[in-house]
């Protein structure tokens, strides 16, 4: 009987400790600079198997999904504005250096440290999410963020990958807007 209680009390408590420590691990930070809603994020739970994807020469092509959504209590949430942003890594072993490309700036640099290539994909620094006249004061907005990753050049567009790749789940923060004044001074 001590032996069953403990056999099922270990296998009740195993998905709770596996469900803890693979819990993903990731920075999102929002700040407002100019009118324009601005997103700091990063994923540390992907960076060993980016790692070992452009160290052994295969390109790397991620996709950062950035939504603002207008919470609403009895409907469902409004996307307002979604936006992704592109990078890759295409290592070069010959010369041991990695080609990153900003998809969707067009920037493209070269590095000689994989760990620099690295980052370049596992974190986005100051990225353009929305600017704050188009959203409402009045409004509570939350922003949600994915990690879309594909090993290769190009992401797979086919209608079967456009139905199960969902995203790694980056998490949500909550957008607080200034305050205006609409009061003018005369």
């Amino acid at each position: 009987m001590f032996k069953t209680l403990t056999f099922s009390f270990v296998f009740l408590i195993f998905p709770f400790a596996y469900a803890a420590g693979d819990a993903p691990v990731e920075e999102t930070h929002v700040h407002i600079e100019k009118g324009v809603v601005y997103c700091d994020v990063q994923t540390f739970n992907q960076e060993a198997y980016i790692l070992k994807v452009i160290g052994s020469g295969s390109p790397m092509t991620v996709f950062w999904q950035f939504e603002v959504f207008q919470v609403r209590d009895y409907w469902l949430d409004k996307s307002v504005v979604s936006i992704r942003l592109g990078r890759q890594v295409i290592p070069d072993l010959v010369t041991q250096r990695w080609l990153m490309r900003d998809l969707s700036g067009g920037l493209v640099k070269y590095t000689s440290d994989a760990e620099e290539a690295m980052r370049f994909l596992t974190q986005m620094q100051h990225a353009a999410v929305v600017d704050v006249s188009v959203l409402d004061g009045a409004m509570n907005y939350t922003l949600e963020t994915k990690l879309f990753t594909h090993e290769g050049e190009s992401e797979d567009k086919s209608w079967w990958s456009s139905m199960t790749d969902w995203g790694e789940d980056m998490g949500s923060v909550s957008l607080q807007l200034p305050m205006t004044d609409n009061h003018e001074d005369k």
